[in-house]
Protein backbone atom coordinates (compact mmCIF):
# COMPACT_ATOMS: atom_id res chain seq x y z
CA UNK A 1 0.00 0.00 0.00
CA UNK A 2 1.50 3.34 -1.40
CA UNK A 3 1.40 6.15 1.23
CA UNK A 4 0.66 9.11 -0.39
CA UNK A 5 0.52 11.17 3.13
CA UNK A 6 2.64 14.54 2.22
CA UNK A 7 5.25 14.86 4.49
CA UNK A 8 5.55 18.34 6.13
CA UNK A 9 7.62 20.67 3.83
CA UNK A 10 7.18 18.72 1.21
CA UNK A 11 3.34 19.71 0.08
CA UNK A 12 2.92 23.09 -0.09
CA UNK A 13 4.90 25.18 1.57
CA UNK A 14 3.76 27.46 4.51
CA UNK A 15 4.29 31.02 3.37
CA UNK A 16 3.83 34.46 5.86
CA UNK A 17 2.66 37.47 4.39
CA UNK A 18 3.08 40.77 6.22
CA UNK A 19 1.43 43.61 5.60
CA UNK A 20 2.61 46.18 2.86
CA UNK A 21 4.62 49.05 4.28
CA UNK A 22 2.75 52.25 4.02
CA UNK A 23 4.40 54.82 1.30
CA UNK A 24 6.87 57.45 2.69
CA UNK A 25 4.36 60.48 3.95
CA UNK A 26 4.45 63.66 2.17
CA UNK A 27 7.12 66.30 4.27
CA UNK A 28 5.23 69.78 4.87
CA UNK A 29 6.91 72.87 2.61
CA UNK A 30 10.18 73.86 4.66
CA UNK A 31 10.13 71.19 7.08
CA UNK A 32 13.98 70.53 8.35
CA UNK A 33 14.13 66.38 8.49
CA UNK A 34 14.68 64.28 5.53
CA UNK A 35 12.51 62.10 4.04
CA UNK A 36 14.44 58.81 5.77
CA UNK A 37 13.56 60.84 9.04
CA UNK A 38 9.35 59.31 8.74
CA UNK A 39 9.43 55.39 10.39
CA UNK A 40 8.04 52.89 7.92
CA UNK A 41 4.24 52.57 8.90
CA UNK A 42 4.27 55.75 10.31
CA UNK A 43 1.19 57.48 10.60
CA UNK A 44 1.04 60.94 9.48
CA UNK A 45 5.00 61.45 9.37
CA UNK A 46 7.02 61.82 12.23
CA UNK A 47 6.51 65.15 13.11
CA UNK A 48 3.26 67.29 13.09
CA UNK A 49 5.40 70.64 13.03
CA UNK A 50 2.21 72.15 14.23
CA UNK A 51 3.95 74.15 16.70
CA UNK A 52 2.41 78.31 16.85
CA UNK A 53 3.45 80.97 19.07
CA UNK A 54 0.72 83.47 17.85
CA UNK A 55 -1.35 82.69 20.78
CA UNK A 56 1.80 83.50 23.37
CA UNK A 57 2.07 86.43 22.19
CA UNK A 58 -1.29 88.19 21.67
CA UNK A 59 -1.41 86.99 25.60
CA UNK A 60 2.02 88.38 26.58
CA UNK A 61 1.63 91.76 24.91
CA UNK A 62 -0.85 93.44 26.77
CA UNK A 63 0.77 92.41 29.94
CA UNK A 64 4.11 94.23 29.16
CA UNK A 65 1.87 96.84 28.56
CA UNK A 66 0.53 96.76 32.10
CA UNK A 67 3.82 96.41 33.69
CA UNK A 68 4.43 99.64 31.33
CA UNK A 69 1.21 101.37 32.72
CA UNK A 70 1.95 100.07 36.71
CA UNK A 71 5.25 101.06 36.74
CA UNK A 72 4.18 104.52 35.38
CA UNK A 73 1.56 105.01 38.03
CA UNK A 74 4.20 103.84 40.68
CA UNK A 75 6.35 106.66 39.59
CA UNK A 76 3.21 109.30 39.82
CA UNK A 77 2.29 107.68 43.14
CA UNK A 78 5.56 108.22 44.63
CA UNK A 79 5.73 111.48 43.57
CA UNK A 80 2.73 112.61 45.21
CA UNK A 81 3.93 110.92 48.26
CA UNK A 82 6.79 112.59 47.96
CA UNK A 83 5.48 116.42 47.37
CA UNK A 84 2.75 115.32 50.64
CA UNK A 85 5.81 114.72 52.64
CA UNK A 86 7.11 118.23 51.56
CA UNK A 87 4.40 119.51 52.33
CA UNK A 88 4.36 118.25 55.92
CA UNK A 89 7.54 119.06 57.07
CA UNK A 90 7.21 122.48 55.80
CA UNK A 91 4.01 122.83 58.09
CA UNK A 92 5.99 121.44 60.86
CA UNK A 93 8.23 123.87 60.64
CA UNK A 94 6.12 126.68 59.89
CA UNK A 95 4.49 126.40 62.95
CA UNK A 96 7.74 126.06 65.27
CA UNK A 97 8.71 129.67 65.82
CA UNK A 98 12.54 130.67 67.29
CA UNK A 99 13.75 133.91 68.01
CA UNK A 100 16.18 135.65 65.84
CA UNK A 101 18.09 139.20 65.39
CA UNK A 102 16.68 140.66 62.52
CA UNK A 103 18.84 144.33 62.86
CA UNK A 104 22.05 144.79 64.49
CA UNK A 105 21.87 148.79 65.52
CA UNK A 106 25.38 149.77 66.44
CA UNK A 107 26.33 152.77 67.95
CA UNK A 108 29.86 154.82 66.41
CA UNK A 109 31.62 157.07 69.20
CA UNK A 110 33.32 160.10 67.49
CA UNK A 111 36.35 158.23 66.10
CA UNK A 112 33.76 156.24 64.09
CA UNK A 113 34.63 153.20 66.20
CA UNK A 114 31.81 151.20 67.73
CA UNK A 115 30.34 151.27 71.17
CA UNK A 116 29.68 147.80 72.77
CA UNK A 117 27.65 149.28 75.41
CA UNK A 118 25.43 151.07 73.34
CA UNK A 119 24.66 148.17 70.92
CA UNK A 120 21.15 147.46 70.21
CA UNK A 121 20.10 144.35 68.98
CA UNK A 122 16.01 144.20 67.52
CA UNK A 123 14.92 140.65 67.84
CA UNK A 124 11.97 138.84 66.12
CA UNK A 125 9.57 135.86 66.88
CA UNK A 126 9.83 134.22 63.43
CA UNK A 127 8.74 130.82 61.90
CA UNK A 128 11.71 128.11 61.95
CA UNK A 129 11.09 127.61 58.10
CA UNK A 130 12.19 130.74 57.58
CA UNK A 131 16.20 129.24 57.86
CA UNK A 132 15.68 125.71 57.58
CA UNK A 133 14.53 124.43 54.18
CA UNK A 134 13.03 120.84 53.79
CA UNK A 135 14.65 119.21 51.31
CA UNK A 136 12.27 118.22 48.33
CA UNK A 137 13.04 116.07 45.94
CA UNK A 138 11.68 114.84 42.15
CA UNK A 139 12.14 112.43 39.64
CA UNK A 140 14.26 113.79 36.78
CA UNK A 141 14.27 110.84 34.51
CA UNK A 142 12.79 107.40 34.25
CA UNK A 143 13.54 104.99 31.19
CA UNK A 144 12.11 101.36 30.58
CA UNK A 145 13.13 98.79 28.50
CA UNK A 146 11.22 95.35 28.18
CA UNK A 147 12.68 92.42 26.37
CA UNK A 148 10.41 89.28 25.77
CA UNK A 149 10.93 86.04 24.34
CA UNK A 150 8.25 82.88 22.87
CA UNK A 151 8.81 80.01 21.79
CA UNK A 152 6.60 76.63 21.06
CA UNK A 153 7.53 72.60 20.52
CA UNK A 154 5.25 70.22 18.93
CA UNK A 155 6.30 66.37 18.07
CA UNK A 156 4.12 63.26 17.30
CA UNK A 157 5.12 60.36 16.35
CA UNK A 158 3.16 56.79 15.22
CA UNK A 159 3.21 53.27 13.67
CA UNK A 160 1.17 50.73 12.51
CA UNK A 161 1.96 47.49 12.06
CA UNK A 162 -0.32 44.62 10.24
CA UNK A 163 0.98 40.71 9.89
CA UNK A 164 -0.66 37.91 8.82
CA UNK A 165 0.44 34.33 8.97
CA UNK A 166 -1.41 30.79 6.67
CA UNK A 167 -0.37 27.35 6.80
CA UNK A 168 -2.26 24.27 4.77
CA UNK A 169 -1.35 20.24 5.09
CA UNK A 170 -2.98 17.14 3.42
CA UNK A 171 -2.57 13.43 4.19
CA UNK A 172 -4.56 10.59 2.07
CA UNK A 173 -4.04 6.42 3.36
CA UNK A 174 -5.81 3.87 0.57
CA UNK A 175 -5.41 0.47 -0.75
CA UNK A 176 -3.20 -0.21 -3.66
CA UNK A 177 -5.97 -0.38 -5.83
CA UNK A 178 -8.04 2.71 -4.38
CA UNK A 179 -10.88 1.15 -3.41
CA UNK A 180 -10.00 2.15 0.15
CA UNK A 181 -8.80 5.50 1.56
CA UNK A 182 -8.65 7.68 4.42
CA UNK A 183 -7.71 11.36 3.62
CA UNK A 184 -6.44 14.13 6.73
CA UNK A 185 -6.36 18.16 5.29
CA UNK A 186 -5.76 20.96 8.31
CA UNK A 187 -5.51 24.67 7.71
CA UNK A 188 -4.07 27.26 10.03
CA UNK A 189 -4.51 31.18 9.57
CA UNK A 190 -2.92 33.49 12.01
CA UNK A 191 -3.35 37.53 12.20
CA UNK A 192 -1.47 40.54 13.97
CA UNK A 193 -2.02 44.58 13.93
CA UNK A 194 -0.43 46.55 16.11
CA UNK A 195 -0.59 50.29 16.31
CA UNK A 196 1.83 52.90 18.29
CA UNK A 197 1.29 56.84 18.92
CA UNK A 198 2.66 59.16 21.01
CA UNK A 199 2.43 63.02 20.66
CA UNK A 200 4.54 65.92 22.78
CA UNK A 201 3.89 69.72 22.98
CA UNK A 202 6.02 72.36 24.98
CA UNK A 203 5.05 76.08 24.98
CA UNK A 204 6.91 78.71 26.93
CA UNK A 205 7.46 82.30 27.35
CA UNK A 206 10.46 84.84 29.36
CA UNK A 207 10.43 88.44 29.67
CA UNK A 208 12.45 91.03 31.33
CA UNK A 209 11.61 94.86 32.25
CA UNK A 210 14.90 96.67 33.04
CA UNK A 211 14.09 100.73 34.80
CA UNK A 212 16.80 103.15 35.06
CA UNK A 213 15.42 106.11 37.65
CA UNK A 214 17.28 109.02 38.92
CA UNK A 215 15.53 110.76 42.36
CA UNK A 216 17.27 114.46 42.63
CA UNK A 217 16.84 117.07 45.15
CA UNK A 218 15.39 120.78 43.55
CA UNK A 219 17.35 123.65 44.12
CA UNK A 220 16.18 126.01 46.60
CA UNK A 221 17.00 130.25 47.65
CA UNK A 222 17.91 130.92 50.64
CA UNK A 223 17.43 134.15 52.68
CA UNK A 224 18.78 137.44 52.72
CA UNK A 225 20.84 138.15 55.41
CA UNK A 226 19.53 140.46 58.36
CA UNK A 227 19.93 144.00 57.38
CA UNK A 228 22.56 145.86 59.62
CA UNK A 229 21.87 149.82 60.45
CA UNK A 230 24.94 152.06 61.54
CA UNK A 231 24.69 155.18 64.01
CA UNK A 232 27.38 157.35 64.44
CA UNK A 233 29.13 159.94 62.51
CA UNK A 234 28.92 161.13 58.95
CA UNK A 235 31.37 161.93 56.45
CA UNK A 236 30.13 164.70 53.30
CA UNK A 237 32.49 165.63 50.60
CA UNK A 238 32.41 168.57 48.55
CA UNK A 239 33.81 168.72 45.39
CA UNK A 240 35.45 171.83 43.59
CA UNK A 241 35.83 172.98 40.25
CA UNK A 242 38.68 171.43 37.57
CA UNK A 243 42.08 173.15 37.25
CA UNK A 244 44.03 172.90 34.05
CA UNK A 245 47.74 174.26 34.01
CA UNK A 246 48.70 175.31 30.63
CA UNK A 247 52.00 174.94 29.25
CA UNK A 248 51.96 177.29 25.65
CA UNK A 249 48.82 176.58 25.32
CA UNK A 250 48.92 172.75 25.85
CA UNK A 251 47.29 171.43 29.12
CA UNK A 252 49.61 169.56 31.11
CA UNK A 253 47.92 169.21 34.32
CA UNK A 254 44.74 168.86 36.10
CA UNK A 255 43.90 169.29 39.11
CA UNK A 256 40.62 169.64 42.14
CA UNK A 257 39.93 170.21 46.05
CA UNK A 258 37.65 168.30 47.65
CA UNK A 259 36.51 169.55 51.21
CA UNK A 260 35.61 166.95 53.59
CA UNK A 261 33.46 167.62 56.84
CA UNK A 262 32.57 165.10 59.49
CA UNK A 263 29.81 165.31 61.88
CA UNK A 264 29.21 163.41 65.14
CA UNK A 265 25.49 161.16 65.59
CA UNK A 266 23.66 164.48 66.53
CA UNK A 267 24.52 166.59 63.67
CA UNK A 268 27.46 168.89 65.74
CA UNK A 269 30.93 168.87 64.48
CA UNK A 270 33.73 165.79 64.91
CA UNK A 271 37.03 168.04 65.21
CA UNK A 272 40.61 166.49 65.80
CA UNK A 273 39.64 162.52 63.99
CA UNK A 274 41.69 161.72 61.50
CA UNK A 275 40.71 160.38 58.01
CA UNK A 276 42.04 158.19 55.71
CA UNK A 277 41.79 159.21 51.87
CA UNK A 278 41.85 156.71 49.06
CA UNK A 279 42.63 159.12 45.56
CA UNK A 280 42.41 156.07 42.96
CA UNK A 281 44.50 156.83 40.26
CA UNK A 282 45.35 160.37 41.11
CA UNK A 283 47.58 162.04 43.33
CA UNK A 284 46.60 163.23 46.48
CA UNK A 285 47.71 165.77 48.50
CA UNK A 286 46.20 167.58 52.27
CA UNK A 287 45.85 170.90 52.66
CA UNK A 288 47.51 172.62 55.68
CA UNK A 289 47.14 176.02 55.11
CA UNK A 290 44.02 178.26 55.80
CA UNK A 291 43.13 176.62 58.80
CA UNK A 292 43.33 173.14 58.05
CA UNK A 293 45.42 170.76 59.78
CA UNK A 294 46.46 167.71 57.14
CA UNK A 295 44.39 164.82 57.30
CA UNK A 296 42.64 165.82 61.14
CA UNK A 297 39.84 167.35 61.17
CA UNK A 298 39.93 171.21 62.13
CA UNK A 299 37.60 173.06 64.40
CA UNK A 300 35.07 172.91 62.20
CA UNK A 301 35.39 169.24 61.79
CA UNK A 302 36.82 169.95 58.21
CA UNK A 303 39.83 168.56 56.15
CA UNK A 304 40.67 169.97 52.44
CA UNK A 305 42.22 167.98 50.33
CA UNK A 306 43.87 168.31 46.45
CA UNK A 307 43.91 165.92 43.63
CA UNK A 308 45.94 165.88 40.70
CA UNK A 309 46.83 164.24 37.49
CA UNK A 310 49.90 165.01 35.55
CA UNK A 311 49.54 164.96 31.29
CA UNK A 312 52.62 164.27 30.14
CA UNK A 313 51.40 164.20 26.27
CA UNK A 314 48.72 166.02 24.45
CA UNK A 315 48.30 162.50 23.43
CA UNK A 316 47.11 161.98 27.22
CA UNK A 317 44.85 165.07 27.99
CA UNK A 318 41.20 162.39 27.44
CA UNK A 319 40.06 162.99 31.24
CA UNK A 320 40.25 159.98 33.29
CA UNK A 321 37.44 158.95 36.00
CA UNK A 322 38.24 157.70 39.13
CA UNK A 323 36.60 156.77 42.48
CA UNK A 324 37.80 158.68 45.75
CA UNK A 325 37.09 157.59 49.31
CA UNK A 326 37.27 158.99 52.45
CA UNK A 327 37.15 156.49 55.84
CA UNK A 328 36.59 157.33 59.30
CA UNK A 329 36.62 153.70 61.74
CA UNK A 330 34.25 152.22 59.96
CA UNK A 331 32.57 154.98 57.95
CA UNK A 332 33.12 155.34 54.43
CA UNK A 333 31.61 158.02 51.61
CA UNK A 334 33.02 158.02 48.21
CA UNK A 335 32.85 159.67 45.25
CA UNK A 336 33.64 160.08 41.38
CA UNK A 337 36.13 162.10 39.79
CA UNK A 338 37.05 163.11 36.54
CA UNK A 339 40.62 164.79 35.36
Amino acid sequence: MADNTEKPGKGKPTRTQAGATSPAAALPEGSILSAGALMPGAVGGALALGADVSGELAELAPSFGDILASIGRGVADSQTALDRGLVDTATTLSQSNITVVTDVVQELNDDGLPVPSATQLVTQNVSLINFVRPTAHQWSHVALRMDMTVGAVDDERGISVNSKTKSARATNVGLFFGFLGIGVSSFKEKSTFRSEESDFESNWAEGRVLMDALLQPRNVDGFDPPAEVSIGPQIFMALGSVQETLNSGVVTARSTDIVITVRKANGAVNPTVTIDVDPGPFDLSFATADGFTGNTTNAAGQCRITLSRNIPSPLFQRRVRGTVTATLGQIERSTTVSL
